[in-house]
């Protein structure tokens, strides 16, 4: 189980960052940088801040998944029901955010335990094992991009920052999330 879990943790790690590539803009450099070397230092600011943007959102874009990961291996491996107020405990949510978080956690916590309880040795292999069908996948990954976004929207009134900007970038995640999604979903069942 414990290569079952490192190989899930792999791809989740994977596809946070290529939804991070695909969710953020990277600066790229204008002509006249060449033409004025000065203002190629500013190019490079921006590229630090665009490197350290990506590992910032890869990062909390994981926590919650580990923290299902290591809920559904922890109850899969003791054959017990996960224990959700632990899980709950540890997490910031908003009163108000927390059913749609518990309803998303439970998509990711029955994938993971999905996955953890199939047999294979690569993560295409659990995949086929557990949802027998590139439409079964595909059914999850509908449910469970639809619970995430509607958890983010439920935690628009505590962001800060533009109502637009966000409500766009959320959009954007979802989009991304979902293309990504349907070309796992090719490369599962080819």
């Amino acid at each position: 189980m414990e290569r079952k879990k490192r190989l899930i943790l792999d791809h989740e790690t994977r596809m946070a960052r290529e939804l991070a590539l695909l969710v953020f803009d990277k600066p790229k450099p204008h002509l006249w940088m060449i033409l004025l070397p000065i203002f190629f230092v500013f190019f490079a600011q921006k590229m630090k801040q665009y490197t350290k943007g990506l590992e910032d959102f890869t990062g909390n874009y994981m926590k919650s998944r580990r923290r299902a990961l290591d809920a559904a291996f922890e109850a899969e491996g003791a054959g017990t029901p996960v224990d959700w107020n632990e899980l709950l405990e540890g997490a910031r949510i908003p009163d108000e955010a927390r059913p749609l978080y518990t309803e998303w956690m439970g998509h990711l916590i029955d994938h993971y335990r999905l996955l953890l309880s199939s047999s294979g040795s690569t993560l295409a292999e659990l995949v086929r094992a557990g949802y027998a069908s590139k439409t079964n996948y595909l059914l999850f990954c509908n449910c469970l991009h639809k619970a995430e976004n509607a958890f983010a929207q439920a935690l628009l009134p505590a962001m800060q920052g533009d109502d637009g900007d966000l409500r766009h970038i959320i959009a954007k995640m979802q989009a991304a999330a979902d293309d990504l999604g349907r070309r796992d979903a090719d490369t599962f069942f080819p």
